[in-house]
C-alpha cells in the first residue's frame, strides 16, 4: 500500500514536480499513470515501502508526492528517473529536459524562447519547489521576476 491518496498527505510531504512536453492527451495521461501507479506501488528505499502519490496537472506537469515519514534514499531516487526516462521513449515526450520551462498559456519554452518573449509578469510555473503546500497553495505559479526565472530574464538584459 505505499501508493496513497494524494489528499491524505500532508503540506509538508517532499514533491517533485516534473515538466511534460508536449502536453499529454488523454490517451498518454492514463498510460502515464498507469506506469506510474505500478512503480509507486512497489516504490521501496532500503527495503522500506515509500508512501507516495502522484498527480498530473494541467496535462503538463507529473506530480509525485512522499509522506514525510517515509525515506527515500539515492537509490530509490535513481529508479523514478529511470521510470521517467522510460515513460519519455514509450510516450514520446520530452520530461527530463532542463532546457525547458513552462508559462501559464503558452505551455513548454526553452530557455531562448522565454529570454526572448517573457517578461517579469510572465507568470510561470516553478517545477523546483519541494512541498506539496507550495502547489496546494498555488505558490509554484508566480510572477517570472519572483521567481528564479528571473536571472535569465537579467541575462538577456546584459547581453
Amino acid at each position: 500500500m505505499p501508493r496513497t491518496d494524494i489528499n491524505s498527505l500532508s503540506d509538508d510531504s517532499r514533491i517533485w514536480i516534473f515538466g511534460i512536453a508536449p502536453a499529454l492527451d488523454e490517451a498518454k495521461c492514463a498510460r502515464m499513470l498507469e506506469q506510474v501507479d505500478l512503480f509507486l506501488r512497489d516504490w521501496a528505499a532500503h527495503n522500506r515501502p515509500v508512501t507516495s502519490a502522484r498527480e498530473i496537472l494541467h496535462d503538463s506537469f507529473l506530480l509525485i508526492a512522499v509522506d514525510r515519514s517515509s525515506e527515500t534514499s539515492g537509490c530509490s531516487i535513481d529508479r523514478m528517473f529511470g521510470l521517467l526516462r522510460q515513460l519519455e521513449r514509450d510516450l514520446g515526450v520530452k520530461i527530463l529536459d532542463p532546457n525547458l520551462l513552462f508559462v501559464r498559456g503558452r505551455g513548454a519554452m526553452t530557455r531562448d524562447q522565454f529570454r526572448n518573449q517573457a517578461g517579469s509578469d510572465t507568470v510561470v510555473f516553478d517545477t523546483l519547489v519541494e512541498r506539496l503546500g507550495d502547489v496546494r497553495s498555488g505558490r509554484w505559479e508566480r510572477r517570472a521576476g519572483d521567481s528564479w526565472h528571473a536571472k535569465l530574464l537579467r541575462d538577456r538584459l546584459r547581453a
